[in-house]
C-alpha cells in the first residue's frame, strides 16, 4: 500500500478516473494508494478535472473537509478522520484493508458496478459549461423581470371549476433555459404526483438528459429517466442537492399554493 500526500485534487481524481478516458497512470500500474487531505473542499474542483496520478484502485484517507462524504462516489469509499479521536480507528481500519484485499475491494465497487446516483448528480453539473450556466441564470432573472411586466402574456397560474382546482406548474432540467408545463389538481398536490408529472411530461417530448452524451457509455443507463431531484427554481447547486427537501407533501402543497406559477428544475440521473 502506497502513501501519498495530495492537496486540492481528490475529488478531480473521482471525476476523471471514472467520466472522462484521459487520465492517465505514472508508471501504469493499479496499485492501492492512500491518499491524505487535509485541506477544504471546493465545488470547483469538479468542473476542471485533471489527469489523475496513482489513483486507480485507491482509497482517500481523508483529514478535515466535515463535508467530503457528500463529494464521495459511493458511502463506504473513504476513510474520514473528522477529529483527532479518529486517527486510531481509521489507522486500524487501514491495516486491516492492508492485510485483507476482499475488504479493500468492496471499498472500490464503485468502480465496476458505479457510483452512486447523488456522486453522479453532482458531477453531471459540468456536463454544461460554467459559462453556459452563467448566462443561464442571467436569461432566467431577465426573463422574471420581464414577467412581471403587465402586458407581458402568460396562461393562468391556476383554474378552478366549482371545488377543484387546477394548478399551472413550470419545469426545466438543471443547465436548460426553457421551461415545460405540467398541471397539478389540489387533490394531488403531493410529491409522488409531482415527479410523475415531470416524468410524464420529458418522456413525451423524448426528452435526453443533457448529461447524455457527456457520461462514459457505462453510465449512459437504459434510456429510462429517472429523478434524483426536484427543487425550487432559484436555489444553488449545494442548497438543491445537499440542503433542500420537500420533507412532507404538506410542505410542497404549500409552496405551489402560495408561489403563483411556481417553477421547477429537475435532476434527471
Amino acid at each position: 500500500m502506497v502513501v501519498h500526500a495530495y492537496h486540492n485534487n481528490i475529488i478531480q481524481d473521482f471525476v476523471c478516473v471514472y467520466f472522462r478516458s484521459d487520465c492517465g497512470m505514472a508508471d501504469g500500474k493499479e496499485e492501492p494508494t492512500i491518499m491524505f487531505e487535509d485541506e477544504a473542499y471546493s465545488a470547483q474542483d469538479f468542473h476542471h478535472p485533471q489527469i489523475a496520478e496513482n489513483w486507480r484502485g485507491s482509497v482517500p484517507v481523508v483529514v478535515g473537509a466535515p463535508n467530503i462524504q457528500e463529494f464521495a462516489p459511493s458511502p463506504d469509499s473513504i476513510l474520514h478522520i473528522k477529529q483527532m479521536t479518529d486517527i486510531e480507528p481509521v489507522a486500524k481500519r487501514m491495516k486491516y484493508l492492508a492485510d485483507n484485499p476482499d475488504a479493500y475491494n468492496k471499498m472500490l465497487r464503485w468502480k465496476h458496478e458505479g457510483p452512486s446516483d447523488s456522486f453522479k448528480a453532482l458531477v453531471d453539473m459540468a456536463a454544461v459549461h460554467s459559462s453556459c450556466r452563467l448566462c443561464i441564470f442571467v436569461a432566467t432573472r431577465i426573463r422574471e423581470q420581464e414577467e412581471k411586466n403587465h402586458e407581458f402574456k402568460k396562461r393562468p397560474c391556476k383554474c378552478t371549476r366549482g371545488s377543484e382546482t387546477v394548478y399551472h406548474l413550470f419545469v426545466r432540467e438543471r443547465g436548460t433555459f426553457d421551461m415545460e408545463s405540467i398541471f397539478l389538481r389540489d387533490g394531488y398536490l403531493t410529491l409522488e404526483a409531482l415527479e410523475s408529472a415531470v416524468l410524464t411530461k420529458f418522456k413525451s417530448l423524448r426528452h435526453e438528459p443533457i448529461w447524455k452524451k457527456e457520461r462514459p457509455v457505462s453510465l449512459r443507463g437504459d434510456g429510462v429517466l429517472r429523478v434524483h431531484a426536484i427543487y425550487p427554481l432559484g436555489l444553488t447547486q449545494r442548497q438543491a442537492l445537499y440542503n433542500f427537501k420537500f420533507e412532507k407533501n404538506s410542505s410542497l402543497s404549500t409552496h405551489i399554493q402560495s408561489n403563483p406559477c411556481p417553477k421547477f428544475e429537475v435532476v434527471f440521473v
